[in-house]
């Protein structure tokens, strides 16, 4: 149980993080000035000076981070002066809405103009690696200069963080190093919950009768929610992970044998579809992440089925109508099936046109590091380390709630992230789109998969 003390710092703190979800910086701005003007970050230099890296070997040097609004923005500013003191090195932002980054990064690095030293990478990893765009960082990593692995401790970073940042099984090494990472969860009403007298569920069909039970017995209150919209980072995000937990992955052999058309697949489609068209909201195939969260913040919702687990700032905030009613638990999985949640995570790369790479990657390691990340979490109001220690620390885990930590936790040690096929975002598109025409009913899950399975299969046959 948690102390009423915890739910209020719980609450102060993550409702900045949601802030930060919501608003973010534009335009170009130097070191952490802006995001640092009433506190800047007080740590210990000897923190970082104790690593057998020579920090100061590129004093002078100025480089430019491309980023997303995001609030991994936000939370690290205030400790780059920090950087900056410790190096020499000069920092300037360049921060975007994500289309727009998107455009300007693969400008930036299809060109050859290298004009970001260091950038944002998503989904895109692996195309930008095969068309060798990116600066793979194993030399980095070898030189004695720039890297002591006793210092920065990469086991502690969360495996399916390091897998993904390695590429998954596309990438022969480090692609760059992961900045956010967020994990599957399940939210529910408590509150409904006491009063129908349901138990949290751990598979897929004791959630499809909770949902049932709330849809069936309450008025203008949906069983539940989940992205139903198209887009490779929309509903394939919450589908993928049934995917697994059926047994099936995306690629049954890579890249001629698509897994889409798998009997496990097509279980996992008509479970998903299935679910929101008799116990979601009208326009189910339509909801956006941000539809979904909207939709149990006002209170129409019993549960949200599986999403990130970073909505628990906004669930629990002050805009939540619902915000004294929230669980927090670990998705449902098929009774025979593993728990095998999605995780997300965000990372920082560089490119071989770069003109300071290796000042860049210093300032990834400073960044992704222990130190770094701890106090981050600590002081500014973050709650997506991949660092495990930051989400076992017991003063992080007082401040964000015990409930949402632990579950995070388990979640994230569990976690089957997607691989990143060079092709997966044209492909991926497509798969998402039949996907939303089986939960809008206008295909059955049978028909969509082999189409989408189809689609994939082409993408590599041409």
């Amino acid at each position: 149980m948690t102390p009423n003390t915890e739910t209020y710092d719980r609450r102060t703190v993550l409702k900045a993080t949601s802030a930060g979800l919501l608003a973010g910086l534009a335009g170009c701005t130097r070191g952490g000035d802006e995001a640092s003007e009433s506190t800047p970050a007080e740590i210990d230099l000897s923190k970082y000076e104790d690593a057998d890296i020579d920090w100061s070997q590129f004093d002078g040097a100025s480089i430019n981070i491309g980023a997303v609004q995001h609030p991994w923005v936000d939370a690290i500013k205030p400790a780059v002066p920090v950087f900056e003191e410790l190096t020499g090195i000069s920092v300037n932002w360049n921060v975007l809405p994500e289309n727009q980054f998107r455009t300007r990064r693969q400008t930036d690095v299809s060109t050859g103009a290298g004009q970001f030293d260091v950038f944002f990478m998503d989904q895109v990893v692996n195309q930008y690696n095969h068309e060798g765009w990116l600066q793979p960082l194993d030399p980095y990593f070898d030189d004695g200069s720039l890297y002591d692995e006793n210092w920065y401790q990469p086991d502690d970073l969360f495996e399916a963080s390091r897998w993904q940042a390695q590429g998954g099984p596309y990438a022969d090494g480090w692609t760059g190093l992961p900045i956010t990472v967020e994990v599957q969860t399940q939210f529910y009403r408590t509150d409904l919950y006491e009063k129908h007298g349901l138990e949290v569920a751990e598979t897929l069909e004791q959630f499809r009768e909770n949902a049932r039970t709330i849809h069936e017995n309450e008025s203008d209150i949906v069983g539940t929610v989940g992205r139903g919209q198209k887009g490779y980072g929309m509903n394939i995000f919450v589908l993928n992970a049934f995917l697994r937990q059926n047994g099936e992955s995306l690629w049954t052999s890579f890249s001629d044998d698509s897994g889409l058309d798998t009997q496990g697949t097509i279980n996992a489609v008509e479970w998903y579809a299935s679910l929101l068209q008799d116990y979601g909201p009208q326009g189910a195939s339509s909801q956006s992440w941000s539809d979904a969260l909207t939709t149990m913040q006002e209170g129409r919702a019993g549960h949200i089925v599986s999403d990130a687990n970073l909505f628990w700032p906004g669930l629990t905030g002050e805009d939540s109508s619902i915000a004294d009613n929230v669980g927090i638990a670990k998705i449902p999985r098929p009774a025979d099936g593993e728990f095998a949640p999605n995780a997300y995570n965000w990372q920082l790369s560089t490119s071989k046109n770069a003109s300071n790479s290796k000042a860049g990657f210093l300032f990834m390691l400073f960044a992704t590091s222990e130190p770094t990340n701890t106090w981050m979490h600590l002081n500014s109001d973050a709650a997506f380390s991949v660092r495990q220690s930051v989400w076992e620390n017991d003063e992080f885990r007082s401040r964000v709630g015990e409930e949402f930590a632990q579950v995070s936790l388990e979640s994230l040690q569990a976690a089957k992230p997607d691989p990143f096929d060079r092709k997966y975002p044209e492909w991926g598109q497509r798969y998402s789109e039949e996907l939303q025409r089986a939960i809008a009913g206008q295909k059955s899950a049978e028909d969509a998969m082999n189409q989408a399975a189809a689609t994939a299969e082409d993408a590599y046959s041409q």
